[in-house]
């Protein structure tokens, strides 16, 4: 109690002297690996709830493996620095601060945020309706056009990039370790050709995304998808975002492939997707974009969805799969994700094999000569083991 009115009065809440009590309950959900979440509701002195009268504290995962994953790749970094530097500002909807604090060398912090329990969250499984899902990319459109080409301004001096190439490399090692899994769980989504392309690209992860950042580069969420936003009335005013672990500096298109990849149906994604790409190349346009055309926001479309299945492999090969409706849930995620990279020839965008002794050649060949026995060894190893 005590340390959350100190919080509170830190980011300077009204009324936090007045708390008396704090009732804690904790928020199980997979789509928080890696952190914890807590509802918080406080208690005024006269009984009567405070202002605010609940909140939501973030931290750091309890589990030691997803602690570390999210130090390789800055996570809590990344989400401190939104929320203080670019959430005030309202280019995006999103929670508000009452009180953050993050230490490098530990790697823990901690998250005061404005509950948002009144919102309606949609299942991702179930997927965006045609209405909601090219709203969603309007809202996103305004705060990548705020940004476009423009990630030296004084605001964003403490972002980093969406993945940088170490980020990216820890990102293909892992894409690696976890794709014999995903294709045993998940075998029957893919065809031979697709299975060969997935092992081809894992190889090549690392490349894909330093050729993405190669385009044009704004504020990216990272991780943008249905799980990750709240509606409120019916649907037609702008969601609200949360967890910003992926935020950085990037290609802007990677958060609308993401979304289309793992957000609505295959037919719905199929019926909006050209209208919604014009109405997001449209806002950034009218922000500031310069020479970005039509044929150039499709292509980096396809593109970009060929990196989705980064995400959704690591997803299906590492997560615990004992819960039947986690099964079924991961299962219509992999299959639309496989269904618009296969619709959009988005294969047609593995990069070539690096030349001899050229940049990034020495650690995609590691990656090639490593993989072959570390499935070999999967393969030897007791079946209870390896499912564990």
């Amino acid at each position: 109690m005590e340390w959350m009115r100190q919080a509170l009065a830190a980011g300077q809440s009204s009324d936090a002297r007045e708390i008396t009590a704090v009732d804690v309950q904790q928020l199980s959900d997979v789509t928080n690996a890696l952190g914890n979440l807590y509802r918080c509701r406080l208690i005024g002195g006269d009984g009567q709830p405070a202002d605010p009268a609940s909140v939501i504290v973030k931290l750091p995962s309890s589990d030691p493996m997803a602690f570390r994953f999210s130090r390789w790749l800055s996570l809590h970094r990344r989400e401190h620095v939104f929320y203080r530097d670019i959430a005030p500002h309202g280019y995006v909807r999103a929670p508000k601060l009452f009180y953050g604090d993050y230490d490098a060398d530990s790697n823990r912090f901690v998250l005061v945020l404005e509950d948002l329990g009144h919102m309606q969250g949609i299942p991702q499984s179930v997927g965006l309706d045609g209405v909601r899902a090219r709203h969603a990319i309007q809202h996103l459109a305004g705060l990548h056009g705020r940004f476009w080409e423009v990630a030296d301004e004084p605001v964003l001096s403490a972002c980093g990039d969406f993945l940088t190439t170490r980020e990216s490399r820890i990102m293909q090692t892992v894409y690696l370790l976890t794709l014999p899994a995903a294709l045993d769980r998940f075998g029957d989504l893919f065809t031979d050709e697709m299975r060969r392309f997935a092992r081809e690209f894992g190889f090549r992860v690392a490349a894909h995304f330093s050729a993405l950042a190669e385009g044009p580069k704004t504020v990216v969420h990272g991780d943008f998808r249905a799980d990750n936003m709240l509606f409120g009335g019916e649907g037609q005013d702008d969601p609200a975002l949360i967890d910003w672990q992926g935020f950085g500096i990037g290609c802007g298109m990677y958060d609308v492939a993401f979304f289309f990849a793992t957000s609505v149906t295959s037919d719905v994604r199929r019926g909006i997707q050209r209208d919604a790409l014009d109405e997001y190349r449209d806002i950034v346009c009218r922000s500031g974009a310069r020479n970005y055309t039509r044929e150039d926001c499709w292509r980096s479309y396809r593109q970009n969805m060929l990196g989705t299945l980064m995400p959704m492999v690591i997803g299906c090969g590492a997560l615990d799969m004992s819960d039947p409706q986690l099964v079924s849930q991961t299962r219509e995620l992999l299959s639309r994700a496989l269904t618009a990279i296969t619709d959009l020839d988005s294969w047609e965008f593995i990069p070539p094999r690096e030349p001899f002794l050229a940049h990034g050649w020495g650690f995609s060949t590691l990656s090639r000569c490593a993989y072959p026995p570390y499935r070999l060894a999967l393969r030897l190893m007791p079946r209870r083991k390896r499912a564990a």
